[in-house]
């Protein structure tokens, strides 16, 4: 009977840790935006785990760039992070040549990963021939691309 009890001692503890981190990498909280800093606005969207990458590629996914009107979509490609992601991503742009850099906001992070598909869509651009590069949140280029905006 003794030996019952010690390992409800221990099971108890785990199940509540176990509960906790559910609840904590469940957060609903998939779009940060739009955002407007120094007349750049954007929508940034996080997007569900995958079950598996959508590409045989081991690194930290690809990025592609898709011109809808004046806004610029781009996109992270099975980005392999922290399954409890605040996506949000910050802009430099000078002329035509556009920075943009990937962050992840939330103030504790779930002790799990997955890939995800992200998005982030600028708005507002003029027309013209761009220069993108995305850097991922280790710093890591993801991508460097150009992409024609409004033509």
């Amino acid at each position: 009977m003794k030996t019952l009890k010690y390992k409800n001692r221990i099971l108890l503890p785990v199940i509540a840790i176990f509960a906790i981190w559910a609840v904590n990498c469940s957060k609903d909280d998939k779009t940060s935006g739009p955002h407007d800093n120094d007349g750049i606005v954007h929508l940034d969207i996080r997007g569900d785990c995958l079950n598996v990458p959508s590409s045989a590629q081991a690194d930290s996914g690809y990025m592609v760039l898709e011109a809808v009107g004046n806004d610029l979509h781009i996109h992270h490609m099975d980005a392999y992070y922290n399954c409890c992601i605040a996506y949000a991503v910050d802009y430099r742009i000078d002329n035509f040549d556009i920075a943009a850099s990937e962050l992840d906001t939330a103030d504790s992070p779930c002790y799990c990963d997955c890939y995800f598909n992200l998005e982030s869509i600028l708005y507002n651009l003029d027309h013209g021939l761009y220069n993108v590069a995305l850097i991922g949140i280790h710093g890591d280029t993801v991508g460097i691309d150009t992409v024609t905006v409004g033509g």
